[in-house]
């Protein structure tokens, strides 16, 4: 993948297809590789130039000291935009912390997103996903050396019901994610730091009803981490938002559901 340094900060990223820019923000310690598989093919086939790239804090951009911020890593997207020349508004889609990313460039710097899709991730802060960064942070601060399995099972939590009671599914995860590069500090610390802040942050919802960008929410039906039921409220704060529903689905929607995502955006953004 070719790198760009943004004032010390190196960020890996890819391009995909022609067409007009689509650019896509992956979530805490997601590498863009995740994309790559069923979700940015899709978006490429369906006629969009797909721009993926890895967060500062995910190899192999930069593991630059902690904490980071979401402002931060909005600044970083922006920098690459910039960076390939895209200065007029851009379709913008994010998961996770990478929705909260899109969802701050919305705010902030409206006139470079044409439309964007939060997925998982507009929602009220609830106590599972303060106390679960938390956790996690604390983690990563304690630098203590865990095993793989349980970075494999801290993701394979993340698949819904019916799939955690399949032995074949958990063993296939289990095995996908063993090939997978351990994330390492400080980069692991970073992005807890950046979710934690906005996690905790009791006033992150008041910016709703100012956006003015074209925004769809997309939630998962199984979701815990960003519950439908929050995913719709935020949907109705946000003036003129759509909100959409994968079924069957849980946090790692855009991945296990990849067509069905998709499917609802190409849909969207032929709108938008």
């Amino acid at each position: 993948m070719p790198e760009v340094d943004l004032d010390g900060v190196s960020l890996a990223y890819q391009v995909v297809g022609d067409g007009e820019p689509l650019l896509l923000v992956a979530g805490c310690g997601q590498p863009a590789v995740a994309f790559q598989i069923g979700l940015a093919p899709a978006l490429a086939e369906a006629g969009y130039q797909v721009i993926l790239f890895d967060n500062r804090g995910v190899p192999p951009s930069s593991l630059p000291p902690a904490p980071y911020s979401v402002g931060q890593m909005a600044g970083d997207a922006l920098g690459l935009l910039d960076h390939l020349g895209i200065s007029d508004p851009v379709r913008i889609a994010g998961h996770s912390l990478g929705g909260w990313i899109a969802e701050t460039l919305v705010i902030e710097h409206p006139g470079r997103v044409r439309a964007a899709a939060l997925m998982g991730s507009a929602n009220r802060p609830t106590s599972w996903e303060k106390a679960i960064t938390r956790l996690e942070r604390d983690l990563a601060a304690s630098a203590v050396e865990l095993p793989r399995l349980y970075y494999a099972l801290e993701t394979v939590r993340y698949l819904p019901y019916h799939d955690l009671q399949s032995d074949e599914v958990i063993d296939g995860w289990l095995a996908l994610i063993g090939d997978l590069e351990e994330w390492p500090n400080p980069g692991r610390l970073g992005q807890y730091e950046a979710a934690l802040a906005w996690s905790t942050d009791p006033v992150r919802t008041t910016g709703w009803p100012a956006i003015r960008v074209p925004c769809l929410v997309l939630g998962f039906e199984y979701d815990i981490d960003s519950p439908p039921a929050g995913a719709r409220e935020a949907a109705e704060a946000i003036p003129g938002a759509e909100y959409a529903e994968i079924a069957g689905a849980s946090h790692l929607g855009f991945f296990t559901h990849a067509d069905a995502v998709a499917e609802v955006l190409v849909d969207y953004f032929a709108r938008h």
